[in-house]
């Protein structure tokens, strides 16, 4: 009888630490991520600051019209660095007037849209954030992986539009 009450109180335990863990897990995603939009990034890092495209093909279009670079900024749901690059690095005064003004910028989720997967895909993205560069004739030139500052992200951007990287032609085969 000891043995049958002993393992009524585990799963009594288990069962309280489950439901506690669910609550907590669903009350902290509304806590932590109020006001997000699809893809779970916040409305601000849409709307405000560089101005976010939603697609791959129309960010590449208008920027051979204005002759500017595209910046995709490849995020899934549940990247927590994702997060802190839309809102350390993607909200810095300095790093949205330079990124409105030498590109187009579109955000591209990974794992929700179809242009997004495809996008993951064909330009071998495998971990996130990943910013996905490509010239004023929208051509490939490189990434940019994980998080960074705004000063070292804008450094690395200016680093890889002067030396595009070889490996870019081969990776958009």
């Amino acid at each position: 009888m000891k043995q049958k009450s002993k393992n009524l109180f585990v799963r009594a335990l288990l069962l309280i630490a489950s439901s506690t863990a669910l609550a907590g897990g669903i009350v902290g995603a509304i806590v932590t991520f109020p006001g997000t939009v699809s893809g779970g990034h916040s409305a601000a890092a849409f709307n405000l600051g560089v101005g976010w495209k939603a697609s791959l093909d129309s960010a590449l279009s208008e920027a051979k019209e204005k002759q500017k670079y595209v910046l995709a900024d490849v995020y899934t749901d549940w990247c927590g660095w994702c997060k802190k690059l839309d809102k350390d690095t993607f909200q810095d005064d300095q790093m949205v007037k330079y990124l409105k003004g030498k590109f187009i910028c579109v955000k591209l989720n990974a794992e929700g849209s179809k242009e997004g997967k495809a996008a993951a895909k064909k330009y071998h993205v495998h971990g996130f954030p990943c910013s996905l560069v490509f010239n004023t004739e929208g051509k490939f030139i490189g990434r940019l992986s994980g998080y960074m500052e705004p000063d070292k992200f804008q450094s690395a951007l200016e680093d890889l539009i002067a030396h595009p990287t070889a490996a870019a032609e081969d990776e958009e085969k």
